[in-house]
């Protein structure tokens, strides 16, 4: 899948001539994580907006007096977690739209997607920190509702990435950026309806209770596989960890060993459910993950994995940020912004894999846990 870059391009040459139009007071500070987080030295190089044609940035020189605007920003991005590629390849769109647009970017998250305390710490930080947005996304969106709060009550801009707060109230945030989750699992559910037959046995390893995005990618892809006819036989929680789908698909397989799928809301335990069927010796199983991380991408080159509904987490940092600096420049953005998924197998494998592989090398962020 092509990369919309000229669009992009033209995205970030409105917002940089919108910045140097508006200025805004306030500063941040630098910003610090708690125990049991994860910190990536992700601040960008703010020369980058002096006179950088290639990333659309121009000479802001003369705006710096006009008032805070470009690359005086400062913004925090709140990952759920800094734990697998997928977060890295977030905080790699996020810092390529802080180098383009010579803005300051942070890119924090705890050690793990169920830490939901390290990652109200770390808002709340930020808060104190006086920074100038903040890009979150929530590992357990009814507990960082009171985070988002904090937020709004500083008035500092909030751009929800990857999943929205379990709210009826969209004042805390600004707007948000992200995959529409149940559609996206509908597509996993019917790429794995696609290889099986009515009647088959299918079960499902979600991440933690709770979190909206594993309902919805769970609930997306159930719907699609019973709507085919399938059984699904079980939906169990692994918690988004690798070791623990491997305990579950075990269980699993050794209640069915007639199972013909296994469907992950997440690579990790898509890779720990495989690992599950190659000890089994089972050769019929289809395995579908969630995310197209490069580990998935290997697992699927190799004839493992079958499938993975691809995000576009690049895309998802990038337009955090973007969003994040256009509405401190004071530009009105829309509310809720869907961003596309690929059904990634190894016939599309190869032309996406070559795309996100020069995008995050272009951001200098290093994959690898």
């Amino acid at each position: 899948m092509k990369f919309r870059r000229k669009m992009l391009a033209m995205l970030l040459s409105g917002v940089l001539a919108a910045g140097m139009l508006a200025g805004c007071g306030g500063s941040g500070g630098n910003e610090s994580s708690d125990s049991g987080a994860a910190a990536s030295d992700t601040e960008t190089d703010t020369d980058t907006a002096d006179g950088d044609a290639d990333s659309g940035a121009g000479d802001t020189s003369d705006s710096a007096e006009e008032g805070k605007s470009g690359g005086s920003y400062k913004i925090t991005t709140i990952c759920m977690a800094l734990n697998s590629d997928y977060w890295h390849m977030v905080e790699a769109g996020a810092k390529l739209a802080g180098k383009e647009l010579g803005v300051e970017v942070n890119v924090i998250g705890p050690n793990a997607e169920s830490d939901s305390a390290t990652q109200i710490n770390m808002v709340e930080d930020a808060v104190n920190n006086k920074v100038d947005a903040i890009v979150l996304a929530a590992n357990e969106p009814t507990a960082l509702v009171s985070a988002a709060t904090t937020v709004k009550g500083a008035d500092i801009p909030l751009v929800l990435i990857d999943t929205k707060l379990n709210t009826d109230d969209e004042s805390l945030y600004s707007c948000f950026v992200g995959t529409g989750n149940k559609d996206a699992g509908r597509q996993g559910g019917e790429f794995i309806a696609s290889k099986l037959e009515s009647g088959d046995k299918v079960a499902i390893i979600r991440g933690t209770v709770g979190q909206t995005v594993h309902d919805d990618r769970g609930a997306g892809a159930e719907e699609a596989m019973e709507e085919a006819g399938l059984e699904v036989v079980a939906v169990q929680p692994a918690d988004s960890d690798r070791g623990k789908a491997v305990d579950v698909a075990e269980n699993i397989i050794q209640s069915n060993p007639d199972i013909k799928a296994f469907y992950a809301t997440n690579d990790d335990m898509a890779l720990g459910a495989y690992q599950a069927v190659a000890a089994a010796n089972l050769t019929d199983v289809v395995v579908v993950g969630f995310d197209g991380t490069f580990n998935a991408m290997d697992s699927i080159a190799n004839g493992e994995m079958a499938a993975s509904v691809a995000q576009l987490p690049v895309e998802e940092g990038y337009q955090g940020v973007i969003n994040a600096v256009k509405i401190l420049d004071g530009e009105t953005v829309e509310k809720d912004q869907p961003l596309d998924v690929v059904v990634l197998n190894e016939e599309n494998l190869e032309e996406f894999r070559t795309d996100l592989e020069a995008r995050i090398a272009e951001s200098g962020v290093k994959l690898g846990n």
